[in-house]
Formats: structure tokens, C-alpha cells, sequence
């Protein structure tokens, strides 16, 4: 999952923000000496992102994307994943998505610990731009990919062809969302209740 639907499971489960977002940048045991609440949050997006990628309907999701651009499938569906959960907020929360994003904005703004050059400059636009709510619109798709795609330097050029793809298999995109987010929300209460102890 992308950064939207980690900050909505932190807060579904009463989990801590910045912890949960901080999981795609804190690798292996470097969490140590972090507060326990941010390690908490850190251990279960990455429980969340194991159970995403191996639950059927992802699998299944993925096997459609053509060779070409399958190597990238799990980036495309996180972020078409985001543009559907901000789309769909209503079903999922009873509260507006920018007090959400308004409480992480102001934690990640406190947070004053080197992570990595590619976290230091993400916080630093956040924090200017606050963007995340433009995923409500499906072009910030194709913002997001072509944003990766510059990150990797040419490595691999994916970004209209799997815009094309999310184009033409939206209603498929969709409907693999809508029934999978609510279970992992609740694999993702069960895991903070463990996580928790």
C-alpha cells in the first residue's frame, strides 16, 4: 500500500501516523532508538505490505499487467490503490481526509531525525505542497509514476504504459479494491493488537 492508505490504517487502528508512514524508509533493525510508538507503526505497515502482496486479489491484479511493465506492478497498484481510497474515503472513514492528512503534516514537521536524502527531500515537499490530497484526482496516477520514473534514472520507462493499462482495467481496479481494503483492515487491527501486546 502507498502512503494514503498507511496513514488511514495508522489511524483506523489507532496506530501512530508518522510511524506507519516512515515504513517504506526505516530498513531492516534501524529502528532501534526510535520511540516505541513510531516502532509500532513501522512494523505494522510492513505486516500490512506483507499481507497486500500476497493476498490473492493483488496476486491475481498483478498477473494482469503485461510483461513489459509487470516488474512495476506493485508500485502502479499502491498508488491507483491511493487514488481509490481517497475516491472511496466516505466508505472507509467518518471524518475528512484533510484532518487526516493536517495531523500528519504537523508530526512530520516535528520529526527531526535523519532518515535518507530520498525521505528528507519526500518530507520537505509534503510539508511545502501537502499534495496528498490531489490523489483524489486519477491524473495524479500519471504524476505519481512519472515521479518514480525520474527516480530511477531511466532504469525502466513504465509510466503511460501502465496509465494506459489502469485506463483501460479501472472498473477492475476498482472492484479488487473495494473488496479487498476492508480486509485488510481488519488483518491490519489484529496485527496492532499483537504488535501492541
Amino acid at each position: 500500500m502507498n502512503y494514503i492508505a498507511h496513514l488511514h490504517i495508522a489511524q483506523h487502528c489507532h496506530s501512530d501516523l508518522l510511524g506507519n508512514f516512515l515504513g517504506d524508509f526505516i530498513k531492516g533493525q534501524n529502528y532501534v532508538g526510535l520511540p516505541q510508538r513510531l516502532v509500532v507503526g513501522i512494523k505494522l505497515h510492513r505486516q500490512v505490505d506483507v499481507y497486500t502482496d500476497q493476498h490473492p486479489a493483488v496476486v491475481a491484479l498483478r498477473a494482469q499487467f503485461s510483461p513489459s511493465i509487470r516488474r512495476v506492478a506493485g508500485i502502479v497498484i499502491d498508488i491507483v490503490f491511493d487514488h481509490l481510497l481517497l475516491y472511496h474515503w466516505s466508505k472507509f472513514a467518518n471524518y475528512p481526509a484533510e484532518q487526516l492528512f493536517s495531523s500528519f503534516y504537523t508530526q512530520l514537521a516535528s520529526f527531526n531525525q535523519a532518515v535518507s536524502p530520498h525521505f528528507q527531500g519526500l518530507s520537505d515537499s509534503l510539508i511545502r505542497q501537502q499534495w496528498l490530497t490531489n490523489y483524489h484526482q486519477r491524473s495524479s496516477c500519471l504524476r505519481a509514476f512519472k515521479g518514480i520514473e525520474r527516480r530511477l534514472h531511466g532504469k525502466i520507462s513504465f509510466a503511460d504504459e501502465a496509465q494506459a493499462f489502469v485506463d483501460a482495467q479501472f472498473e477492475h481496479f476498482e472492484t479488487t479494491f473495494l473488496a479487498f481494503y476492508p480486509e485488510l483492515l481488519e488483518h491490519a487491527l489484529h496485527c496492532n493488537t499483537k504488535l501492541q501486546g
